[in-house]
């Protein structure tokens, strides 16, 4: 027999431990907050010291106003889990925290508000005057930690329009800007998004021809008008095929040669980089991975280059057995098998894109040595990630082509393979 009492008991009973776990967390949190000002205090440059401007020496990053020892950001990017790129926004905005807005940092490691929370406060006061900080610190920090991100964002807006009616005009003034920006669909990689600013007439007459062009699209056709309308726009991505449609469409007579010409030279060229298992060529089912797209199914990867002039380069089989070269120098046969083994930095956390970065020697290129430069030598790296490798004491170890282990100065211990980055098991 149901005893609601008796569940009803044993839930809350359960929720009480979890509340209990949360207030322990934010405890926590708190203190890593105070660890990680230290920290990054610790890491500041000293003023009386020089800046060292030479190679192959420990050197200082500059985040704000102020210098740091070269690997605080790489350093807090492993301990956090975190991009490097990220931990650089951590370190700037907790130096504001502590020195402009105290106020909202003793929240934070008062337990009474996360970090996180505060951290929106500084990105929402960038760029205003320094004499306006203590007026946003005044109006927002009692309010940081007890009222819900909604109201609190809207609270700090208003305090920084008070404290800096100039800075408020300008973002008013920014706003008038004009603009055009396009992305990926996260959910759906065979489509994409576009946003813009136009002026009005613009905006209106855009929007006309793409409703003219779906009511053309429409003949014959069951799709949608959302559908519809979207292929327009996507039609008039090329100006000289959008005018040929047209005319074949209202006249029913073939498509001027001269312009049809045109559409062909105003069609861009498409360079897709597709990884595939050898061992799926011929499943339209089996997953490839397009650089810059995605996962996609091996059917879908024509609907990518659909419309678009194709340049095919020959296939590379990642294995990379024989291939070395004695020269520092990268030949362009090495080169092509990393980056296709590695399609990202292999610095912890990094989503950068290795296609944009250099190789690095995992064992320091020293002359007069055959055969060190070989795909089990080499790894894409970021600058700074190859500068703290070689000047900042820490050591990276290529135990396999692929995977690798990191030690960094401050002893921190981490693997990065093909899967990602991982942490050593902790200990017991």
């Amino acid at each position: 027999m149901f005893e609601r009492q008796e569940w009803l008991a044993a839930a809350r009973a359960t929720m009480a431990d979890y509340a209990d776990v949360c207030a322990r967390l934010a405890e926590l949190e708190a203190e890593a907050a105070r660890q990680l000002a230290r920290t990054i205090q610790a890491y500041r440059w000293p003023d009386q010291a020089p800046v060292p401007d030479r190679k192959n020496t420990y050197g200082t990053q500059q985040i704000g106003e102020h210098r740091y020892g070269e690997d605080l950001t790489c350093e807090l990017a492993v301990a956090n889990g975190t991009s490097e790129t990220s931990a650089q926004m951590l370190t700037g905005d907790v130096v504001e925290l502590t020195t402009r807005l105290p106020g909202c940092w003793a929240k934070v490691v008062g337990a009474e508000a996360p970090l996180w929370q505060a951290r929106r406060i500084v990105q929402e006061c960038e760029g205003l005057r320094a004499d306006a900080w203590p007026v946003v610190d005044d109006m927002v920090a009692p309010a940081l930690g007890a009222l819900g991100p909604a109201r609190l964002a809207r609270l700090t807006h208003a305090a920084i329009a008070l404290a800096d009616p100039d800075r408020e005009r300008h973002c008013a003034a920014l706003s008038r800007s004009r603009w055009v920006s396009t992305g990926a669909d996260r959910n759906d990689p065979l489509a994409g998004w576009l946003s813009s600013r136009l002026d009005r007439t613009d905006a209106l007459n855009l929007e006309g021809t793409v409703t003219h062009l779906a009511d053309l699209l429409a003949v014959g056709s069951e799709d949608t008008t959302d559908k519809l309308r979207a292929k327009a726009l996507g039609l008039l991505a090329n100006p000289a095929a959008a005018l040929a449609f047209i005319g074949h469409a209202v006249t029913g007579d073939d498509p001027d040669p001269a312009l049809m010409k045109t559409a062909q030279a105003w069609t861009p060229p498409v360079q897709v980089y597709a990884h595939v298992c050898v061992d799926t060529l011929d499943d339209p089912e089996a997953l490839a991975r397009l650089e810059n797209i995605g996962p996609l199914l091996i059917e879908q990867i024509a609907r990518i280059t659909r419309g678009s002039r194709i340049r095919l380069t020959p296939a590379i089989h990642i294995g990379g057995a024989g291939l070395t070269a004695d020269s520092y120098e990268i030949p362009q046969a090495i080169r092509d098998h990393v980056l296709l083994r590695e399609a990202h930095d292999v610095f912890p956390y990094s989503s950068i894109e290795s296609r944009h970065l250099d190789l690095d020697h995992t064992i320091p290129y020293v002359n007069g040595q055959p055969g060190q430069t070989t795909p089990a030598n080499l790894a894409p790296l970021s600058r700074r990630a190859h500068r703290v490798k070689t000047d900042a004491g820490w050591h990276l170890d290529q135990i396999y082509p692929g995977d690798y282990l990191w030690h960094t100065g401050a002893g921190q211990i981490i693997y990065v393979n093909p899967t990602g980055t991982h942490r050593p098991p902790m200990r017991q």
